[in-house]
Formats: structure tokens, C-alpha cells, sequence
């Protein structure tokens, strides 16, 4: 049996991915600067509705590439790509595989879940955002659309995150879940593109001047140097 990732390990690894990436340990991650400083090169693609990214690299570990549907929400997106992080940079046994919700995860999934939920919503960070007065009482419905905001995750992941954390009761999960988040953030002044699909064929990475290095040394056509070009562009 697959020994279970503690919290206390994944936030350690969340930690030492940060001061890698030259990070502070509590500051919200920009993730497409993240993924860009360290060299995975990304690519946004519609997937399945059950599908929310895969990861793969080569077996030296020197190119790491990502996968992540862009039919999900933004905030989903960049909780998948720090899940996938944990596949890329810390599992043991990293196999390529599709990250899907339809079914029963597997150990290291769970562990990928953890570590991003450490790495994306630092408890210190979440904590140095909270009002004194609603730690002593209950976090409102104004602080966390705030922290959604603040570290760019979905309403569901800060929901979950602030109740491993004790900040919110087990008795107010299913309520707080089940507000009209896009309503409520909206009725708030927030722009509610974080509860949105978005970044339909968007590339992270050196795969256009990668291109451009294989048709300057003729080991690539004219024909196919645009071809990759227009695959970025999102051209079919």
C-alpha cells in the first residue's frame, strides 16, 4: 500500500518548489509565470468535461510538458497545474496519465491534491488574510471571495482549503459550496473571470522559438515551421 503524503510533508515540498522558483513562502503564485520560469512548456486545450490535465517529461527529466483543459475554469486550471506539478517534480513512481474526475482516485492523486492545495493556499499566507476578528468568530462571505481572488483558485478549492485549515465549520461546507458563486462575486465588485472557462490554445514555453531553431537549421520546411505556428496561434 501506497504510504499517504501528510500534510506537513506537502507543505514542505509546496515550500521548497516556492524558494526554487524564487518565491517568498506565502505570497500568492502567479502559475503561468510559475510554469514559465520553470521551463514547462504548457499548452491550454478543451478536454473531456471529466478531464482536467495530464503531465509527461522525458526520461532525463530535462523537458516537462503540461496539458491542461481550458474548458475549466481558470481557477481549476491553475489548481491542475500545481497538482500536475507535484507529478512532475515530486512523485515517486510518475507515470503520463490524464487527471480525471469521474474516477476513484489513487493515492498519488490524492497526494497531488494536497500538495497543491499547500503550494497554491500557503496556511500562513491564508492566515495573514484573515480579519483577527473572523478568526475568533466565523470567515464571511466577503473574505472569501477576497482569498479566491487573492490566490487566484476556485471557490470550491478555498472552501476545502479554509475547512482543513479550521477555519470554517463542517456544518457551513455544503452551504458555502452551494452559493451562486459567479452572483455573488459579481454582487461583490469582483470580476468573476476566475469562475470561468478561458485560455482556449494559449502555449507556455519556447515551442515557437524551439521551431524556429529546427526551420533555421533546414531540419524543418518552410511549410512545417507555419504549420507548428499556426498550432500556438490556435489555427486548425
Amino acid at each position: 500500500m501506497t504510504k499517504r503524503l501528510l500534510k506537513e510533508q506537502a507543505a514542505n515540498l509546496a515550500l521548497r518548489l516556492r524558494i526554487d522558483a524564487g518565491l517568498n513562502e506565502n505570497e500568492p503564485i502567479h502559475m503561468k509565470g510559475l510554469l514559465l520560469k520553470l521551463g514547462v512548456l504548457t499548452r491550454y486545450r478543451p478536454l473531456s468535461e471529466t478531464a482536467y490535465g495530464l503531465s509527461l517529461q522525458t526520461s532525463d527529466k530535462r523537458h516537462k510538458f503540461m496539458l491542461i483543459n481550458s474548458n475549466s475554469t481558470r481557477g481549476r486550471q491553475h489548481f491542475t497545474a500545481a497538482h500536475e506539478l507535484f507529478h512532475l517534480y515530486f512523485d515517486a513512481s510518475p507515470t503520463p496519465h490524464v487527471c480525471r474526475s469521474d474516477v476513484e482516485k489513487p493515492q498519488s492523486e490524492r497526494d497531488a491534491d494536497t500538495f497543491a492545495s499547500c503550494l497554491l493556499m500557503p496556511a500562513q499566507g491564508i492566515l495573514g488574510e484573515v480579519p483577527q476578528t473572523e478568526l475568533k468568530t466565523a470567515i464571511s462571505v466577503a473574505t472569501l471571495l477576497r482569498l479566491e481572488q487573492l490566490f487566484a483558485v476556485s471557490h470550491e478549492a478555498m472552501v476545502y482549503r479554509l475547512r482543513s485549515l479550521s477555519l470554517i465549520a463542517e456544518s457551513d461546507v455544503a452551504k458555502l459550496l452551494n452559493l451562486a458563486i459567479i452572483d455573488v462575486a459579481r454582487a461583490n465588485g469582483y470580476d468573476v473571470s476566475l469562475y470561468k472557462s478561458g485560455n482556449e490554445n494559449v502555449t507556455l514555453g519556447d515551442f515557437g522559438s524551439n521551431a524556429r531553431k529546427l526551420f533555421e537549421q533546414e531540419k524543418i520546411s518552410e511549410g512545417h515551421y507555419f504549420e507548428l505556428l499556426n498550432q500556438i496561434s490556435g489555427g486548425e
